[in-house]
């Protein structure tokens, strides 16, 4: 967010008191007699969404008669910050003093949620004490308290909260006779303390565990296993179109803001700065929309001659053009209406982050066809014209697209595109630019990239047909550089690229909307394409190894078994994406109808895999499983059918066609000569038996709704690099207890691992055992050697999901076809 100060160092923004949101009685409910509900509120700039989730959680269970006043203690002048592990560690011994020092009131650390009236709280009978708090292992903690302000005044004044350190004001309240009472656990359910139906408030107190990832370059974030509930809430909020601010209550820091900009007027807003650089970027737009009207928004100066405010509105090359400034008295009437095209030409970086979602909401409300918003995010550090000092932080080009893909979920009918400045370390000027919401051209184009690997092009292209959007297929050729990947660095690496894109399909503009690759080796290529359309290329990576560090990728697929890191922008699957689809069994069980003519039922297919780097299916172990799987046939008066894949190997072919015996029948794999009825194979049986180390043909047979076990393969001896993956993920993710009991915050060894999975040096080891428990607790598949038996199972197809959230988190919304389309 922006920080002004002035050369007497006064911040606009930070308060003396806090800010008070009130949430009154609802419409048309007869208000209560009681008196308000009073909660303090200890929060940061950074906490903007976990600030909004906590007062959307009292607006779900509230009582719709009565009072709440929230106060947002956030940014408090006048207080000794050194030592403080939060932005508001002591504002909360500050409460007495900014309550008057009379009656009572709820303090509550932002990183929590109400799952119940925080009004049955504020009632509890307090039995005479100062304050209510729970005290784990005999130890105080302060992060919810029901406060009696008039007891504790005398304890916890303003110059205390100011100077003091935050163990000291706890001892001195203990030291008082009676003044700590005890408070019922369910008021503050830390973490895996929440238990549904009974926790009445949900604490997330691990730092590094938090859902909404406030401090990303702090910590590496990991899942929390009660982070659903409240995802689950931020999905209802985003839903409900909430927000704490709005434009008719904005925060007190954006009307700090818009003051002191009103001050300067229409003047360049820093010294030396000439007139505005064109914006040239929704031109296209306008032109391709044939726009008759248009809203101009800025915030701050610019347009017209310096210290001469342009007229509100006027026409300009046939358009009627509308502006709107709040910080120029003669542009700041509000807009009323919509408007064909509205178009930010600068200003939003300067918005705190609590008010640029309402802001932007309000560019969605009056635009019809499209959102044109150009933003200058870099940091700078300037004077403006009245001496103030003002500087302005990057938050990052994904940060801003996030803000944009989310609140234009709420309007998939229009069109949006930002254009991003940032600097590079040298101080060089780049511009990305971003497109989403409702497609111009009806479809959005794709293009998938394909690196000669089967299983890669299966999940590419089944991806690509789940989306319903206009698709073509990329291949790419490799040289034998490729094998040193994304090693090479620099020029050396852009060589790479080169000679891969030289021997393959041709890429270039007009560039697509969306890429999709899976695997390291079409990794690069996906990301310089992205480089090339200067941002508006969205990239999905799917695979382990292509999507090393996630934050290159605007999503991530990959499998849970992989065991990555959590992050917001990766999607996680049960089983790799595949193709296989109940449209697609239908017509191989027609195309296939007499391949198990005549052999008795169940008929039960084996699918077999084979030797890979992880796993070794030896002579002995595939003779062995063709007479298991005989047997285990025979045990039910079955048929028993095999087919083979390039893993198997000759010998080991030989082998399992030995143990399946002469009555078998054994396809084999040709090396891609003749029709291969793997897929006849699937629709016509009864019952699957795959060997375990094949992913792709476990979520194929997954796929399917028929019974599925799995024949486990053995692993190879792990060497001193998967010892030490295995040492570093362990250390990654240690549980490290406080004195209060909680997990304490990452650090030390335990933060340098898990930075270093989540730059991809090292990663953990996937696991295979992880996804037979996933398919076993789910029901789809059982261990082999359990009696053989059929049951219900539903078939597992999760592309249509993923390309569901694709769409979602892209906010891209082209028409749907009829029918898939390939080119």
């Amino acid at each position: 967010m922006a920080v002004l100060r002035t050369d007497q160092e006064r911040r606009l923004g930070v308060r003396q008191l806090p800010e008070c949101l009130v949430l009154g009685a609802r419409d048309g409910v007869t208000p209560s007699p009681k008196p308000p509900v009073r909660i303090y509120l200890g929060t940061e700039p950074a906490q903007y969404r976990a600030e909004r989730i906590f007062i959307w959680s009292i607006e779900q269970v509230r009582d719709p008669s009565r009072t709440y006043e929230i106060y947002l203690m956030k940014d408090l002048a006048g207080f000794n910050r050194i030592g403080w592990l939060t932005g508001f560690t002591n504002y909360r011994f500050a409460i007495p003093h900014f309550a008057g020092k009379a009656g009572r009131a709820i303090y509550n650390d932002v990183d929590q949620i109400y799952l119940a009236d925080p009004a049955e709280l504020f009632d509890a009978d307090m039995g005479g004490h100062g304050i209510l708090a729970i005290s784990p292992a005999g130890r105080l903690d302060t992060s919810v308290m029901l406060i009696e302000c008039t007891r504790m005044a005398p304890l916890w004044t303003l110059d205390r909260a100011r100077r003091k350190r935050k163990n000291g004001l706890i001892r001195k309240a203990r030291a008082a006779d009676g003044a700590i009472g005890v408070l019922a656990p369910e008021w503050n359910a830390r973490d895996e303390e929440y238990a549904p139906e009974r926790s009445k408030l949900l604490h997330y107190t691990t730092l590094h565990m938090q859902p909404w990832r406030p401090f990303p370059k702090r910590f590496v974030y990991q899942r929390n296993s009660v982070g659903q509930v409240w995802y689950d809430l931020e999905k209802s909020a985003d839903a409900a179109g909430y927000q704490q601010f709005s434009f008719a209550r904005p925060s007190c820091f954006y009307a700090d803001l818009v003051d002191h900009l009103r001050t300067i007027g229409n003047r360049p807003l820093v010294r030396g700065a000439g007139a505005t650089e064109k914006d040239s970027s929704a031109d296209d737009l306008i032109a391709k929309t044939s726009a008759k009207s248009i809203l101009e928004y800025r915030l701050g100066a610019g347009g017209g001659e310096s210290g001469v405010s342009p007229e509100p509105t006027d026409q300009r090359n046939g358009h009627a053009v509308r502006r709107y400034n709040p910080a120029i008295p003669t542009l700041a009437e509000a807009p009323v209406g919509k408007f064909d095209d509205v178009v930010c030409t600068g200003g939003l970086q300067y918005l705190p982050n609590a008010d640029i979602a309402w802001v932007i909401e309000e560019l969605f409300r009056h635009a019809r066809r499209f959102v044109s918003v150009r933003i200058e995010d870099h940091r700078q550090a300037k004077t403006l014209l009245d001496g103030t000092r003002v500087v302005v932080r990057s938050r990052g080009p994904s940060w801003w697209f996030r803000q944009f893909e989310a609140l234009s979920a709420l309007h998939p009918e229009i069109h949006w595109r930002l254009a991003l400045e940032t600097r590079t370390k040298a101080g060089r000027k780049k511009v990305f630019s971003r497109d989403g919401g409702s497609c111009l051209d009806d479809q959005p184009r794709v293009w998938v990239l394909t690196d000669g690997k089967p299983g890669h092009t299966t999940q590419s292209v089944g991806l690509a047909e789940g989306l319903g959007w206009p698709y073509e297929v990329k291949d790419l050729h490799f040289t034998a550089l490729a094998g040193v990947g994304n090693l090479l660095p620099g020029r050396l690496g852009a060589i790479r690229q080169g000679m891969v894109r030289a021997r393959s399909d041709p890429l270039g503009p007009p560039w697509p909307d969306l890429v999709i690759a899976t695997g390291w080796r079409a990794s690069p290529v996906a990301r310089w394409i992205g480089q090339q359309s200067r941002g508006r290329t969205r990239l999905v990576q799917m695979g382990r190894k292509g999507a090393r560090v996630v934050d290159l990728f605007d999503i991530v697929v990959s499998c849970s078994y992989f065991r990555l890191p959590f992050h917001p922008r990766r999607i996680e699957t049960t089983t790799p994406l595949n193709r296989v689809s109940q449209e697609q069994l239908r017509d191989a069980a027609v195309r296939w109808k007499g391949l198990f003519d005549g052999a008795p039922s169940p008929r039960i297919a084996l699918i077999v895999g084979g030797s890979s780097r992880r796993h070794y299916m030896s002579v002995e172990l595939a003779r062995r499983l063709g007479e298991d799987v005989r047997e285990f046939a025979a045990a039910a008066s079955g048929s028993a059918f095999a087919i083979t894949s390039r893993r198997t190997g000759a010998e080991a072919t030989e082998a399992l066609v030995s143990g399946l015996g002469e009555t078998a029948d054994v396809f084999r794999w040709q090396d891609g000569r003749g029709e291969n009825p793997y897929l006849g194979y699937l629709a016509l049986a009864d019952i699957l038996v795959v060997t375990g180390e094949s992913e792709s043909m476990l979520a194929e047979a997954a796929a399917t709704g028929k019974p599925v076990y799995v024949y486990p393969i053995p692993e190879r001896p792990i060497g001193l690099w998967g010892r030490l993956e295995d040492w570093v993920s362990a250390r990654a993710h240690a549980r490290r207890l406080n004195r209060r009991g909680t997990v304490r915050p990452q650090r030390g060894l335990d933060h340098l691992c898990a930075r270093l999975i989540a730059l991809g040096i090292v990663q953990p080891r996937r696991s295979v055992d992880r996804l037979h428990e996933t398919l076993f607790r789910l029901g789809i598949a059982r261990p082999f050697g359990t009696p053989l038996e059929t049951w219900e199972t539903p078939a597992l197809n999760e592309t249509d999901d993923v390309a569901h959230s694709i769409r979602g988190l892209l906010g891209l919304n082209g028409r749907q076809p009829d029918e898939h389309i390939a080119a």
